[in-house]
């Protein structure tokens, strides 16, 4: 009784705080409904009730939002997971621990196989982030959980509905827990838990045979107060996870986490508010304005193909008819002013040209909201010089840098992090190197981003070799600022070239000393022909001034040479 007692003041604690999180979050409701409402339908929910398989697009005039906040997602997915690229590397903080043989092919092994159970299709990778993005560009927060499967043998990612989950952050702003709530059948409930582990409630409707009836139950992941340093069992770790009937003030199911399982990255954050705010919401005011126009532009155009008439009628006139192809009537005495033609066309004022232009600034204004502009990569063309083809990626690294270097901390980096020590529990690493146990590892990100930013560092490094060289023509010990090699590595790195093609250091210095070593015999052969030629010539002055005698010419009776 005393256990029953102590579940039921933990459930009534949970509900509390659930309900405060739930007030919090209720600000939130009715900008949410109305992002989706034009921007992604499908995710309608938040204050109406749809149900599966309803069309939610009824009301949509034009489609450029949703295809603005669709491309702007699948945009991001391709900066922060570039397709047939790993998502990580993983790297040891110790440089000169790096260098060794056998921690470079641990890290290398368990590179490639974190990354191969990522992309595994049973994971759901790609599915499940693929909706995350789309909830972080029309909502500003994505909630992503990240498990193990039902078998225990891959991993399992699934994006959690915003409207189903009330996330927890921390004083500093870090997510740190997750209420959840959920309906489900009776039936559902004890094929989920086992009937031993429901209320004493639920097990008694369900013999009754009331087993499709619902009921409420509370989900909540939070650090656990109490989590033991080594824990063995689930209920010691460091997250605690609760599964709990509402109505019945029962606890379901207790487990835990070694980690927090659910990321929870956002857009972009205001002070003091917990929750993302997102490119959608600068898009809200002009998509609303282009449903307007657009249903506005529609009827105007039905009116220039369809247009409302002008009839004689021997009664009054009539209320006149706006609409397509409706018709107004006026009395016999007027027909006379109409030249003879007693139908025509009611002039609608409609001006079609004037109002597409005004539809496709709107447009523009939709697409500039979602980076349309901006996330193209800057190509060189044929009339851009070097410098201004760096000024075009040094701008677009000012523009979307800051934006996702916080995708890289906030939903890349926890990724890698949980998918690691899962598979590191899991042993499927293998043995690690005894030089690297108890060492810091670190897991780093080749987003498109940084390589632009590396682009741009290079250039920017290979002009200013070029300057000081020419500064080196007037003053010559300028040279020896460039470290050559230095420079070419870097802009070899930069430019993401194919280790083959580069050769080592230690490659470079065989082929310089086999150069000079070639120069110097060179030299020498120089050299000796030059001292051979010396030697002749000096013979040949000899003969002429008489010191010595010709070999080749007889000499007189005298003896002497002529």
């Amino acid at each position: 009784m005393a256990i029953q007692d102590s579940d039921e003041k933990k459930v009534l604690s949970h509900i509390k705080r659930q309900k405060a999180a739930q007030n919090r979050r209720s600000q939130f409701e009715q900008h949410w409904e109305d992002l989706t409402r034009v921007l992604l339908p499908r995710r309608q929910g938040f204050s109406s009730s749809n149900q599966d398989g309803d069309q939610r697009v009824e009301n949509i005039y034009d489609g450029t939002p949703m295809q603005g906040a669709r491309s702007l997602a699948n945009t991001v997915g391709a900066m922060i997971r570039p397709e047939g690229q790993d998502l990580t590397v993983i790297r040891t903080e110790d440089d000169q621990l790096a260098q060794m043989g056998e921690v470079q092919d641990w890290l290398g092994f368990a590179t490639q196989n974190l990354n191969e159970a990522i992309r595994d299709p049973r994971a759901r990778f790609r599915q499940a982030t693929g909706e995350v993005d789309l909830d972080l560009v029309v909502l500003g927060t994505g909630i992503l959980y990240l498990g193990m499967g039902v078998s225990q043998e891959h991993l399992l990612f699934q994006s959690v509905h915003l409207k189903d989950g009330y996330p927890l952050f921390s004083d500093e702003g870090y997510p740190c827990g997750l209420y959840r709530t959920k309906k489900m059948y009776l039936w559902q409930a004890e094929l989920m838990f086992g009937l031993e582990n429901l209320s004493r409630e639920s097990k008694e409707r369900i013999r009754d045979k009331k087993q499709d009836e619902k009921i409420e139950l509370l989900y909540s992941v939070q650090k656990r107060k109490n989590a033991k340093e080594n824990p063995i069992f689930s209920k010691d770790m460091p997250y605690e996870e609760l599964w709990m009937e509402v109505r019945a003030k029962h606890i379901i199911r207790e487990k835990g986490y070694h980690e927090f399982p659910f990321v929870i990255p956002r857009w972009d954050t205001s002070s003091g508010e917990e929750y993302g705010r997102s490119p959608g919401m600068i898009a809200l005011p002009d998509a609303n304005t282009l449903q307007a126009m657009g249903e506005t532009i529609l009827v105007a155009g039905q009116r220039v193909a369809d247009p409302p008439l002008m009839a004689p009628n021997d009664g009054a006139f009539s209320e006149v008819n706006t609409f397509p192809g409706g018709m107004s009537y006026y009395d016999v005495e007027t027909a006379s002013q109409v030249g003879g033609n007693p139908f025509f066309p009611l002039i609608s004022g409609a001006n079609l040209p004037v109002t597409r232009d005004m539809q496709t600034d709107i447009r523009n204004q939709v697409a500039a909201a979602f980076f349309k502009n901006i996330l193209n990569l800057p190509q060189s063309g044929p009339q851009m010089t070097a410098t201004e083809v760096i000024q075009r990626k040094d701008e677009f690294i000012r523009e979307v840098g800051p934006v996702f270097g916080r995708f890289e901390t906030d939903y890349n980096h926890p990724i890698a992090e949980r998918a690691f020590k899962i598979m590191l529990r899991n042993e499927n690493f293998g043995e690690i190197p005894e030089a690297l146990q108890g060492q810091n590892i670190k897991f780093e990100f080749d987003l498109p981003v940084n390589k632009i930013k590396k682009q741009v560092e290079a250039a920017a490094a290979t002009q200013w070799a070029m300057e000081i060289m020419q500064m080196a023509q007037v003053a010559p010990e300028a040279r020896h600022m460039v470290n050559v090699d230095a420079l070419a590595r870097f802009k070899a790195d930069a430019m993401a070239l194919p280790y083959e093609i580069v050769n080592t250091r230690e490659e470079v210095q065989a082929k310089l000393q086999a150069e000079q070593e070639k120069m110097a015999q060179q030299q020498q052969m120089m050299m000796m022909q030059q001292g051979a030629e010396i030697a002749d010539k000096g013979a040949s002055a000899m003969q002429k001034a008489g010191m010595i005698q010709d070999p080749n010419k007889e000499p007189t009776e005298e003896g002497v040479p002529a």
